[in-house]
């Protein structure tokens, strides 16, 4: 092994790199190194992940398959998502979020037209932050009251076919 000694270093320059080297193996693992799953898993937006934000998943990548997140709103729409097969691609700040997902439902054009490209990465980014917004803007949260709306045309449902498997029709 080469020592920094066969280089022409300054002593603040060894010293800088010693430091690095020393950060380097003394490094705590990431969270989401950690995770049972860690090997196998294609995941591209991990719950465990510090960088979710700045990540981007398609639904061709399945959903997180560690049960400890199964009731997270991310997982939970991941799943969905990947029922659906949708097409685009869909950032934590899309998925992280209480709203329905129904077939037809579209995430993010990846392509950038020529036009954009041309301006450089700063348009680019600017394109792809307006498309993402746009899409929350189009998927509001469900409300509290929507929820429970919900849930009351579920157990009027689920009353109706208990009658209809009686035999009573009230």
């Amino acid at each position: 092994m080469i020592g920094l000694e066969e280089y022409s270093l300054t002593e603040q320059q060894k010293k800088q790199i010693r430091k690095y080297i020393h950060s380097m193996i003394t490094a705590e693992p990431k969270p989401y190194e950690s995770c049972p799953f860690y090997e196998k898993c294609e995941v591209q937006v991990c719950p465990m992940d510090t960088m979710r934000d700045s990540r981007i998943w398609y639904a061709d990548e399945g959903p997180c398959p560690n049960p400890d997140f199964k009731d997270h709103k991310a997982v939970i729409n991941q799943k969905k998502l990947s029922k659906r097969h949708a097409p685009g691609y869909f950032t934590h700040a899309m998925l992280n979020r209480d709203i329905i997902v129904k077939a037809g439902i579209q995430g993010i054009e990846p392509d950038i037209p020529d036009t954009v490209e041309r301006r450089g990465q700063k348009a680019i980014d600017s394109l792809y932050t307006e498309r993402e917004q746009a899409w929350i803007q189009g998927h509001p949260e469900l409300t509290a009251e929507q929820r429970a709306k919900m849930k009351t045309q579920g157990m009027a449902g689920i009353e109706a076919l208990k009658r209809y498997r009686e035999g009573r029709s009230e």
